[in-house]
């Protein structure tokens, strides 16, 4: 619904996920993304404490603790979209920073059970380097945009009608990070006896 509502259309490969909640940039659609990433963190939380049912690992309590830090800083992102246009106003790079602990604490608690996995079952290294290898993507995409692109700005619909390749676009990486992350969620679920 929230792309339905974007002006000019949502551009999947160029435009950020955080524009489809912004107030900003999607004012009509904006409140459909917003609502619906702070419910689906929140409905998350029983599923996620469900993966540590059983186990009295350290190491799984603390993967468990950072993917909750992950749904908390999610939910948060949400709410701030929902109910504040644009918080990074107010206090500086703050949306970025919240969405930031969000992908870490997914990131690492995900990577972490799966890697516990790993050890255990030596089979198990394709779906984690399948959820790894977009945030390497992106780290790397990054540092040489830093480094070597400044040029060109932002990413945005602009870099389509530049002719700059969609693998270049941050957005298309952070779309398949999200759907992997979201795989890998989903993959622990019937691995929740090796960790």
């Amino acid at each position: 619904m929230s792309a339905r509502y974007y002006p000019g259309g949502f551009d999947w490969f160029y435009t950020l996920a955080s524009a489809l909640a912004s107030q900003k940039h999607n004012p009509e659609g904006s409140m459909w993304f917003a609502a619906s990433l702070s419910l689906s963190m929140i409905l998350l939380w029983p599923y996620v404490s469900s993966l540590k049912e059983g186990s009295s690992s350290g190491v799984t309590i603390f993967m468990i603790g950072a993917i909750r830090t992950g749904l908390v800083s999610g939910a948060l992102l949400g709410v701030e979209r929902l109910f504040i246009r644009d918080l990074s106003n107010w206090f500086y790079k703050s949306h970025e920073i919240i969405a930031l602990i969000a992908f870490i604490g997914f990131y690492v608690g995900i990577l972490g059970l799966l890697t516990q996995v790993m050890r255990d079952h030596r089979n198990y290294i394709f779906p984690m380097f399948f959820i790894a290898s977009p945030l390497l993507a992106i780290g790397i995409l990054q540092l040489w945009f830093y480094l070597d692109l400044k040029d060109l700005g932002w990413v945005d619909v602009s870099w389509r009608e530049e002719g700059i390749p969609i693998w270049l676009s941050f957005a298309f990486w952070q779309w398949l990070a999200i759907a992997f992350l979201w795989t890998g969620l989903g993959f622990l679920n019937f691995r929740k006896s090796d960790y």
